[in-house]
């Protein structure tokens, strides 16, 4: 029973990893994340 109860708190803490970045990113929103540079470039139709 022992190892039950283990494996269960092992368990518990990766829950808990997985859902600390979701929560902590839920102000985003608020802040939108500024748009990435383009980084290819179409030589094709410039003159």
């Amino acid at each position: 029973m022992n190892a039950g109860w283990i494996v269960f708190g092992i368990c518990i803490v990766f829950v808990l990893a997985a859902a600390i970045p979701l929560l902590r990113d839920r102000g985003a929103g608020r802040n939108p994340p500024v748009p990435r540079k383009e980084t290819l470039h179409d030589w094709r139709n410039h003159e």
